[in-house]
């Protein structure tokens, strides 16, 4: 009885600790007022399932700051294509984006003279 006290009480503790971390988390990361926003987006549409919940997530995110992102211009492209393809889910979406965005190029790879 006394061990599963213990096991509750370290679990109690910890909450804070997890709490701090995500905070932490937000601060080192490339953009940390999208990622504190994402993480109150997760916190608001918890309760959610599925389609309602996708919704509630597109709803509260704020779109991405290209100009952050080592190619802006893909960047670009991708935020295009998810507009063009929103309301679509599953097969037809994966198709719908790989329809909309651009195809990379290949670079070819020089002979090394060695």
């Amino acid at each position: 009885m006394r061990g599963l006290f213990v096991l509750v009480a370290g679990a109690l503790l910890s909450l804070p600790a997890l709490a701090q971390s995500a905070a932490d988390y937000c601060a080192s990361a490339r953009d940390p007022v999208r990622c504190a926003a994402r993480q109150a987006a997760l916190k608001n549409c918890a309760g959610m399932r599925r389609a309602e919940k996708q919704a509630c997530l597109e709803a509260s995110m704020p779109p991405v700051d290209c100009s952050k992102t080592k190619n802006p211009q893909a960047c670009e492209a991708a935020q295009r294509a998810k507009e063009i393809c929103r309301g679509k889910t599953g097969k037809d979406l994966k198709k719908c984006l790989r329809d909309e965005q651009p195809r990379k190029k290949k670079v070819k790879k020089r002979p090394s003279t060695a």
